[in-house]
């Protein structure tokens, strides 16, 4: 599982996953993930964005990826702006 993740995080980082996918779709390894390491692995999110983000979408820090509601992944989608990815 943990590498697993290690491998999604460096995939976000490089471009290779787009985190609009990551969202619609996780693997089972990646459900488990929390959503905030998962934007924090992206190029040029910071901790500061994140948590500005996640506050914008109502996001907990805790929430994994299989937790969010449906209204919740569309808010953070939203505030990502890749809603037409």
């Amino acid at each position: 599982m943990r590498f697993a993740r290690a491998a999604t995080k460096r995939a976000l980082k490089s471009g290779d996953l787009d985190i609009y996918d990551l969202l619609m779709d996780p693997t089972e390894e990646q459900k488990g993930a929390k959503v905030e390491e998962m934007l924090l692995a992206m190029r040029g999110m910071g901790r500061i964005k994140v948590t500005r983000l996640m506050r914008e979408a109502s996001v907990s820090r805790s929430k994994t990826l299989v937790g969010l509601t449906h209204g919740q992944r569309d808010r953070l989608i939203g505030v990502l702006g890749c809603e037409d990815a």
